[in-house]
């Protein structure tokens, strides 16, 4: 019995030892992230990987992940937040040459670029007196999307008024006739087809097609005041980002061609004019999307250079859509010179203010209804 009881304790202590100095060694931590660029509140799975590979057990090991605060799991986890990070336990026993999946369902709160880094690894002795750890570093990141906010939401400034369609942004050309449609009360007078008219008792009028391409360049800022740093309201900002979205959106599904400039910074890219000509279709969609997902609340340059450089440089295009916080003062002078360059230039801003000093141009408000 003595021998016995010897022998449990020598073997004990001899496991502590080997748990001790060699409880890491041989353990190895990965993390998958199921998509890289993630809608808001969209759910995807952070999946991470435990193995032993080595002949004696892993008593106690915990995994200690840090994530970005706008990291939310669904189900049941060992979380701490903080209003810097999110901090992720795992704690569980490894046997000798043991492999552990474990996966978990997570939403982000936020638009935004965000780092995955900075995993720790600890490692206790069986008799709970002694631990070490371990750093791993991972640079994996997600984009999270801007929620669209439809153009629906706009509300007409002055006398434009109607149903807001994408498709009214676009100037017909006059050459093509291709039919008739009902009058809308928007169309020029002289395009009324009379003898449709008198044929249906009601007003219809010319349809035309387009015989140059057309194209649509948005202007996105993100200055709320002069300076800028005095008052960055992040609210607007993102609201702005999120009409953005849903202009794109409404571009892309009616196959007209569009392109992106913003005096934002865009994370990862340097400073300078972040632009993107216009084009369609998936691909392009995607890298403008994300290019939204990814802008910073710094400044690359201000709205008004943004807009002189457009009118130094010139450029085939259609439409102009100018998204800002407000129409500032610095801003009007370019806007006009701006506009003679295309032919139409559209304003949506979240103020009404010096809308009258842009009299060729067609405005609208964002004040009202939902947001980003």
């Amino acid at each position: 019995m003595g021998y016995a009881l010897l022998f449990l304790i020598l073997l004990g202590w001899a496991l502590n030892a080997l748990s001790k100095k060699y409880g890491l060694q041989d353990v190895i931590f990965e993390r998958k992230i199921s998509q890289t660029v993630v809608e808001i509140e969209e759910e995807f799975e952070l999946i991470t990987i435990l193995e032993n590979n080595k002949f004696f057990p892993v008593t106690f090991l915990q995994v200690v992940e840090k994530f970005p605060p706008i990291l939310e799991y669904k189900f049941k986890a060992d979380v701490l937040s903080t209003v810097q990070e999110v901090f992720h336990k795992t704690t569980l026993l490894l046997k000798p040459f043991e492999r552990v999946n474990r996966v978990y369902t997570v939403i982000a709160k936020q638009r935004g670029k965000y780092t995955f880094k900075d995993v720790t690894l600890i490692s206790g002795d069986l008799l709970g007196l002694n631990d070490s750890s371990k750093e791993i570093e991972f640079d994996q990141e997600i984009i999270v999307l801007p929620k669209p906010l439809s153009i629906s939401e706009l509300q007409p400034y002055g006398d434009y008024y109607g149903d807001i369609s994408v498709q009214r942004w676009i100037i017909d050309d006059p050459i093509l006739m291709t039919g008739v449609r009902e009058y809308t009360g928007l169309e020029p007078e002289r395009t009324i087809h009379w003898p449709s008219s008198l044929k249906t008792g009601q007003l219809m009028v010319k349809q035309f097609d387009y015989t140059t391409e057309n194209s649509v360049m948005i202007l996105l800022n993100i200055e709320c005041a002069k300076p800028y740093w005095v008052n960055i309201n992040q609210d607007k900002i993102e609201k702005c980002i999120s009409l953005t979205r849903g202009i794109v959106d409404e571009l892309e599904q009616a196959s007209i061609s569009y392109g992106l400039c913003t005096d934002a910074h865009i994370s990862g890219r340097s400073n300078g004019l972040n632009l993107k000509k216009p084009g369609m279709g998936p691909y392009h969609y995607s890298e403008i999307v994300e290019s939204l997902g990814c802008i910073s609340y710094g400044l690359s340059l201000s709205f008004e250079d943004l807009l002189w450089n457009f009118t130094r440089l010139g450029g085939a295009y259609t439409t102009y859509v100018l998204i800002t916080p407000t129409v500032l003062e610095p801003y009007i002078n370019a806007i006009n010179r701006l506009s003679e360059q295309a032919a139409k230039t559209i304003v949506v801003s979240l103020e009404e203010a010096n809308y009258e000093h842009l009299p060729n141009i067609l405005a609208f408000s964002a004040t009202a209804h939902g947001g980003a």
